[in-house]
C-alpha cells in the first residue's frame, strides 16, 4: 500500500511541475515576433514621427469559445508582463491610468475595457468575435530579454499559458548563426549568418566611411568566395548608388557590394539600408555562401572560431561559427578561374583545375583501400595528369571507367622517426573530361570510396553550352500550310563554336519546314556553305568558323506545315546530331550519329587516324545502344534549346475565327456565370464602371471558345487571347487593343481588378469576332448575354 501511494504522489508531483500550456487544448498564437531595444513603443495605431511601431496580437482561438451561452459576449483575464510594461491608451487618446476600469478602442472590439493593476498586470474584458478573442499588446519594451505575457483565465474559458511576442536587445542590432560547423584545413561552408536591427533605420547609409566589417578569429580566414546576401521585404529598400571602387556586388541583393582583406581574415559590406521607401520596419539579412579555412601551423584542432561583426553602427557581438577539426584528408582545388568546357566536345588541350588530395593527419587515408573521384552524369573522364605525388615507395595505379577515377595498390613511404608510422600522402593533379551534349552547369568532383571517412566535393570546371538558340513562342493552329513563326537566333559562346565543314541541325518534333528559310550571319565572320529544308529539320553546313569574334546566324521567313491531326500543346525546338560518314565516304548505319570509333583497343578513349569522321556539331554523340560505355561518348543525339517554340491550339482552317456554339450569360455581380447548360464560378464578378459593364476577359473568353488560349505578361502587363488565326492583345491602362495587329479603340481602358483583366462588354465581344446581333444586354437585370 505504500508503494502504491508513493507512486500516487510521485506521479502528482510530476503533473504538479508541468506548465499548464502542456494541457491546453487551445491554438492561441502570437500573430508574430518583434525585436526591438529597450524603450521602443508598440501601439495598435503607430505614430511613427516618435518611433512607436505596430503591436503584435495575441489571438485566443480555443474550442471552448464556441460552447459560451449566446448571451455571452465577453471574456474576462488578467494578462501579465515580463521584460515590458503596459503602454495602453483609452478611447480618449489618454494613457489608462493605473487603478481605473477605462472603455478601450475599437482596435480591441466592440465594449472592450482595460483596468490596468501595474505597470506589468491588467484585467482585460474583450468581446469574443467568430468564436476568437483578439488582445493587441500595446507595451513598452524595458529589459533585454524575451518579451512575454502570461495569462489567467480568472473564471473564463480561456487557456492559461505564458506566450513570447518580443526579442528586446540592448544595442542597435543582433547577430545570430543558424548553427555551427566542424571546419576543416580545405575549408568549409559555415552556416547563415543572420543579422537584425533592432530598430528601424538602426544601421547607417555609411558606404565608404564605414562598411559593416565581418572579422574571423586569428588563424582562420574566408575563401574569399562571393557572398549571398538575402534581404527580407527588399522591396522597401531603394538600392545604393555610388558605391565604394574597388568592391564587387553580392550575389542575391543589388544594394549591397563587398570586399575581403589582403589576408582573407575580413570581410567588409557596404550598403544602404537607411534609404527606405517609407518604411518603418527594422532590416532583417542573411549572409550565406562563406567558406572558412585554417593553416594547421596556426590553428590547433577544437579551436574555436568565431566571428565578430562591427562598424556600420552595429554593435560588436562575437558569435561562434564552429571548430577547427580535420577528416584525415584534405581534397581542395587550386584558387583559380574555373575553366570553361563546351557540351557535346571533347578537347584533349583544356584540363580542369587541379586538385590536391593529402593526408592532414597521417595514416588516416587507407590508401590499402580503393579511393574513388567520381564526376557528375553526363561527364566522363579521357585522361589523368598526375602533377605530383609525395611519400610514395609505389605509386598508385589510377583506373577509368566512364566517370569514375580509382585510385589504388598505392605504398607509402615509412615515416623515418616511427617504423609503425607512414609520411603523408599527397597527389596533385588534372583532368582531361568529355561533356554530354546536354550537360551544362558546374562540373563536381567527388571523393569518396572506401580509402576516406567521408565524401567531399570541389569544383573543379564548368560546362556551357557551345551555342544558344533564341525565339519566341508561337501559337499557331492545324491543318494549315505556310505558317509564319517568329526568327531564330543562333549565338556562339565564343568565336569558332561553329567549326568548319560541320553541320548545325535545328529540328522540330511532328512538324515539318514548309520551305527554306533565309539563313544569313549577321554578327562575326563565320561563312555559310549550304542550308537544306529536311522534313522537320533544317541543316547548315559550316564553311568556315569565326576567327574574330563569336557569331551570330539569324533564320528569318520561318515556314511551318501544321498536318490535321497534330495533337495540341507545346513542341520543342532542338539542336540535333547529323548524318556521320566514314573514311570511305559511305554512310555507316551503326555510326548515324557524332564522332566514330574503330572499336580497336586503342582508341576506346581517343579518336585515332582510322577511326570514322564526321560532319556533325555534336562531337561526343553516338547512337543508341550500348557502344558508348567505356568509350568518352554519349547516347544523346539532341539537346532541347526552347521547351515551346511552337504552341499548337487545336483550332483549324474549318472553324472560323467568330463561330462560336457557346451561350454565355452573366450577370452584375453575381459570383457564377452561364455557359450553355454548365454553371461556371466566378472569383471576380463583373461590374459597372462609368457606364460601362466591365466583363473578366479570361472567364469569357475560355466558356465560349475552348480552343482559345489567354495569356498574360506581368512585365508589360498585357493580355494576348489567340484562337484560330485571330490575336488580340491588350494592355493594361490602355484604351487600345490590337487585334491581328490592327489598332481599335476601346471604350475605356483595360483594367485589373482583383488580380483579372477586365474590359467593356462589346469591346470583348468586338475582339472575339461577335457583331452586334450577338452581344445583348438587360438593363433592367443587368444581365450580359454573348451567343
Amino acid at each position: 500500500m505504500k508503494k502504491k501511494l508513493a507512486l500516487l504522489l510521485s506521479a502528482v508531483m510530476v503533473i504538479g511541475s508541468l506548465p499548464m500550456t502542456a494541457f491546453a487544448a487551445s491554438t492561441n498564437t502570437i500573430n508574430r515576433i518583434v525585436t526591438g531595444t529597450t524603450d521602443s513603443l508598440y501601439r495598435i495605431t503607430p505614430d511613427t514621427s516618435k518611433g512607436e511601431s505596430q503591436a503584435p496580437v495575441l489571438n485566443f482561438a480555443e474550442k471552448d469559445l464556441d460552447r459560451l451561452p449566446s448571451s455571452t459576449t465577453r471574456v474576462t483575464f488578467k494578462a501579465t508582463l515580463e521584460n515590458t510594461e503596459w503602454n495602453i491608451y483609452g478611447t480618449d487618446d489618454k494613457e489608462v491610468p493605473t487603478g481605473k476600469e477605462v472603455a478601450l478602442p475599437a482596435g480591441y472590439g466592440t465594449d472592450a475595457v482595460v483596468t490596468v493593476l501595474s505597470d506589468t498586470q491588467a484585467i482585460f474584458t474583450l468581446p469574443v468575435v467568430s468564436n476568437e478573442v483578439n488582445l493587441p499588446l500595446e507595451v513598452e519594451l524595458t529589459d533585454e530579454g524575451d518579451g512575454k505575457v502570461t495569462i489567467d483565465p480568472l473564471d473564463s474559458v480561456l487557456t492559461a499559458g505564458t506566450y513570447r511576442f518580443a526579442n528586446i536587445v540592448g544595442g542597435n542590432t543582433s547577430t545570430t548563426v543558424a548553427d555551427t560547423v566542424n571546419i576543416v584545413e580545405g575549408g568549409t561552408a559555415i552556416k547563415t549568418i543572420t543579422i537584425t536591427e533592432a530598430a528601424a533605420g538602426s544601421l547607417e547609409a555609411t558606404r565608404e566611411n564605414s562598411p559593416l566589417k565581418i572579422k574571423l578569429t586569428s588563424g582562420f580566414e574566408f575563401k574569399k568566395n562571393t557572398p549571398v546576401v538575402a534581404i527580407y521585404d527588399e522591396a522597401d529598400f531603394k538600392a545604393s548608388a555610388n558605391l565604394p571602387s574597388g568592391t564587387a556586388a553580392v550575389d542575391g541583393a543589388s544594394m549591397v557590394n563587398y570586399k575581403y582583406s589582403d589576408d582573407g581574415q575580413e570581410l567588409y559590406l557596404y550598403f544602404d539600408f537607411q534609404n527606405a521607401k517609407g518604411t518603418t520596419k527594422a532590416a532583417t539579412f542573411s549572409i550565406s555562401g562563406l567558406e572558412v579555412k585554417y593553416d594547421d601551423d596556426d590553428v590547433n584542432i577544437d579551436d574555436v572560431c568565431e566571428i565578430t561583426v562591427s562598424g556600420a553602427n552595429t554593435d560588436k557581438q562575437s558569435v561562434e561559427i564552429g571548430k577547427a577539426t580535420t577528416y584525415g584528408v584534405s581534397w581542395e582545388a587550386e584558387n583559380k578561374t574555373l575553366p570553361i568546357l563546351y557540351s557535346g566536345r571533347a578537347d584533349e588541350d583544356v584540363d580542369t583545375l587541379e586538385v590536391t588530395l593529402k593526408e592532414v593527419i597521417g595514416d588516416s587515408w587507407l590508401v590499402g583501400r580503393k579511393t574513388t573521384i567520381t564526376f557528375p552524369e553526363g561527364v566522363k573522364v579521357m585522361d589523368v595528369d598526375v602533377n605530383k605525388t609525395e611519400n610514395f615507395s609505389t605509386k598508385p595505379d589510377f583506373n577509368i571507367e566512364d566517370n569514375v577515377i580509382t585510385i589504388e595498390n598505392g605504398v607509402l613511404e615509412l615515416d623515418g622517426n616511427s617504423t609503425n608510422k607512414h609520411k603523408k600522402g599527397k597527389i596533385e593533379m588534372s583532368y582531361t573530361l568529355s561533356v554530354a551534349p546536354d550537360f551544362t552547369g558546374d562540373i563536381v568532383a567527388t571523393l569518396g570510396g572506401a580509402g576516406v571517412e567521408d565524401d567531399m566535393e570541389v569544383k573543379v570546371a564548368t560546362a556551357v553550352a557551345p551555342v544558344t538558340v533564341e525565339a519566341e513562342t508561337n501559337a499557331v493552329s492545324i491543318d494549315y500550310r505556310n505558317v509564319a513563326v517568329s526568327d531564330i537566333l543562333i549565338k556562339e559562346a565564343y568565336a569558332g563554336a561553329l567549326e568548319k565543314d560541320k553541320t548545325l541541325q535545328l529540328e522540330l518534333d511532328k512538324i515539318a519546314f514548309d520551305k527554306e528559310p533565309k539563313v544569313e550571319v549577321v554578327e562575326g565572320d563565320l561563312k555559310i556553305d549550304d542550308v537544306e529544308k529536311d522534313g522537320n529539320a533544317i541543316q547548315i553546313k559550316i564553311k568556315n568558323a569565326s576567327s574574330k569574334t563569336a557569331s551570330t546566324i539569324k533564320l528569318s521567313d520561318v515556314n511551318l506545315y501544321l498536318e490535321r491531326d497534330l495533337p495540341a500543346g507545346k513542341y520543342p525546338l532542338k539542336l540535333t546530331a547529323y548524318q556521320t560518314f566514314d573514311k570511305d565516304g559511305a554512310t555507316d548505319p551503326n555510326m548515324d550519329y557524332g564522332s566514330g570509333i574503330d572499336g580497336t583497343e586503342a582508341n576506346k578513349r581517343h579518336t585515332g587516324d582510322d577511326a570514322e569522321t564526321t560532319d556533325a556539331y555534336f562531337q561526343t554523340s553516338i547512337t543508341k545502344g550500348d557502344k558508348d560505355k567505356g568509350t568518352i561518348y554519349f547516347d544523346k543525339r539532341s539537346v532541347t534549346v526552347l521547351d515551346d517554340y511552337v504552341e499548337v491550339v487545336t483550332a483549324g482552317r474549318d472553324q472560323d475565327d467568330s463561330t462560336f456554339t457557346t451561350k454565355i450569360v452573366i450577370q452584375v455581380g453575381a459570383n457564377t456565370m452561364t455557359a450553355g447548360k454548365e454553371t461556371i464560378n466566378l472569383d471576380v464578378p463583373a461590374y459597372i464602371k462609368d457606364g460601362y459593364t466591365m466583363m473578366p476577359v479570361r472567364a469569357v473568353t475560355e466558356a465560349l471558345s475552348n480552343v482559345a488560349i489567354v495569356k498574360w505578361d506581368d512585365p508589360s502587363h498585357t493580355v494576348t487571347i489567340t484562337f484560330g488565326s485571330r490575336i488580340v492583345k491588350m494592355t493594361v491602362g490602355s484604351d487600345v487593343m490590337q487585334i491581328n495587329g490592327v489598332d481599335i479603340n476601346m471604350s475605356t481602358p483595360c483594367e485589373i481588378t482583383d488580380s483579372r483583366a477586365f474590359i467593356p462588354l462589346r469591346d470583348l465581344g468586338y475582339a472575339l469576332g461577335l457583331n452586334d446581333s450577338k452581344i445583348n444586354w438587360d438593363d433592367a437585370t443587368k444581365t450580359a448575354t454573348l451567343n
